[in-house]
């Protein structure tokens, strides 16, 4: 079924032993130089994909519990669960530096932004051909901008390692203060665009999952609209546009659909692949959100369901009832036993809504374990940003509309239109519209957060949520290590 991944596996497996060193338990990886790696192609092929590992398990990883995508989710009015911590530590806002789910990420990311320099260092090292050797020295400053963005997602500016001698000094005792906010996102931007196009603005089928052009722009896009900087935000959008590769898939539910991960998908603009063929790299969410009483029936063979992420109906219930979108979302099905569910008259202690399935059933998955790619950064968010971005400039205006209205006429929604809105309540429909759109697909937290929603929706679901909750606190065993470091406010107890 997904032949052109069985490649990247086989790269995958064999980058990620060259790069073992990069784990927290310190390994003697003084065989590996810039002498005699990279020294082929080959070589740079496998290291660089091999930092991309960072993503499988932090962004989303295998069993999701601590994944960023979950942080962004479940803080917020799209998902809720009944199950036990970190779930509920993380849903109800009652994490702490000495305790939370989120230190995983942190650690995560800091491990792949180190990674990515050492490789950097060794390529600009190396022997290889020039124009490759820029072109992945490229990927990889783009792919750390990448982990250091949602770094700063996370917990806000701190320092993260691009200095070679320090990645490469095991023994370095580093200790600096936390960069201004200016001087972070500025490296952020600076490296996007200094780099990005010596990526290709198309990829091949062996290549789905890496960095394209269109994909640092819409990361570069992230971080602008992050920082409110509107007018580069608008540059930026115009140019993913202009690229000319992207366009909506004809129906929601085909961007989603496993058969369409190949280059048909012309939505897709960044994913990160899962691979049932290897059961570490394939990930859990089928199981997470299905119901395990009554039992969901999937077509294609039984799996291990348990149930605990549902949709509340509050926001279930922000779809016309003839939105396509919907038919991602599951309320009624047929159980196990034939017999068919209304999930919204069921009494269930783990999770209380409606199904977010948003992905086609895996027909290789085993057990738990799903091979689905997740879809990071996709052309129908462009087509929302550019109209948020737009309205934030200019107030409501044409292009606006008709880009809000593209995405939603592929919906099968009522257009929508110009003199009904002011500014304000323009900006309103459009973080309701995103979250149609673009559920259980990582953004909703910082959408929230930039909109000034984020605590408004957490205390409507009865959470003591508070203004300092928008970043999650530095990890307690960071500030031990590095006395420098000053907490964010409200976690400094």
């Amino acid at each position: 079924m997904k032949k052109y991944i069985i490649k990247l596996a086989g790269i995958l497996t064999m980058g990620f032993l060259c790069t073992s060193c990069f784990d927290l338990d310190y390994e003697d990886y003084s065989n590996i130089n810039s002498e005699n790696f990279p020294v082929t192609e080959s070589d740079l092929e496998a290291s660089t994909i091999a930092v991309y590992n960072t993503l499988c398990n932090s962004f989303i990883m295998q069993w999701l519990n601590n994944a960023h995508w979950t942080l962004n989710e479940l803080t917020t009015d799209e998902l809720n669960t009944s199950w036990g911590n970190p779930w509920q530590q993380t849903e109800r806002f009652l994490w702490s530096a000495n305790d939370m789910a989120a230190k995983t990420c942190y650690e995560n990311y800091h491990k792949g932004i180190t990674k990515a320099t050492r490789m950097i260092d060794a390529y600009q090292k190396s022997n290889v051909n020039a124009t490759k050797k820029e072109k992945y020295v490229s990927e990889l400053r783009v792919l750390r901008a990448m982990y250091a963005y949602l770094l700063y997602d996370l917990v806000g500016p701190v320092p993260i390692v691009t200095d070679p001698n320090i990645a490469n000094d095991v023994y370095s005792s580093w200790e600096p203060p936390r960069p201004t906010k200016e001087e972070y996102t500025s490296f952020l931007t600076n490296e996007i665009l200094d780099s990005y196009q010596h990526l290709d603005i198309q990829l091949s089928a062996e290549n789905i999952g890496r960095l394209s052009q269109g994909a640092a722009l819409t990361l570069l896009l992230k971080i602008y609209m992050h920082e409110k900087q509107w007018s580069e935000a608008d540059n930026i959008s115009k140019k993913i546009m202009d690229l000319g590769v992207y366009s909506l898939m004809p129906s929601y539910a085909s961007v989603f659909d496993i058969n369409n991960e190949g280059t048909s998908n012309t939505e897709r603009i960044f994913v990160i692949q899962r691979i049932m063929s290897n059961t570490s790299y394939a990930w859990n969410y089928f199981s997470c959100v299905m119901p395990a009483s009554p039992e969901y029936k999937f077509t294609n063979s039984p799996i291990t369901v348990s149930g605990g992420l549902k949709m509340p109906w509050s926001f279930y219930d922000k779809y016309e009832e003839n939105d396509s979108r919907l038919e991602t979302i599951i309320r009624y099905y047929t159980d196990v036993d034939g017999n068919e569910v209304d999930y919204r008259t069921v009494t269930h202690t783990k999770a209380t809504g409606a199904i977010p399935m948003k992905y086609s059933e895996d027909p290789e998955q085993e057990g738990q374990m799903s091979g689905n790619d997740f879809i990071m950064y996709r052309y129908a968010d462009v087509l929302l940003s550019r109209a948020e971005v737009l309205n934030e400039l200019n107030g409501p205006n044409k292009e606006s509309i008709d880009l809000i209205n593209q995405v939603r006429e592929r919906a099968h929604v009522s257009h929508i239109k110009l003199e009904d809105y002011t500014k304000e309540t323009l900006r309103d429909f459009l973080l309701e519209e995103r979250g149609r759109e673009l559920y259980c697909e990582g953004h909703r937290r910082t959408d929230l957060i930039r909109f000034g929603k984020f605590v408004e929706k957490a205390q409507e679901k009865g959470f003591n949520a508070q203004e300092y909750h928008a970043l999650f606190p530095i990890p307690q065993s960071a500030m031990n290590e590095n006395p420098q470091l000053v907490q964010n406010p409200g976690y400094e107890n």
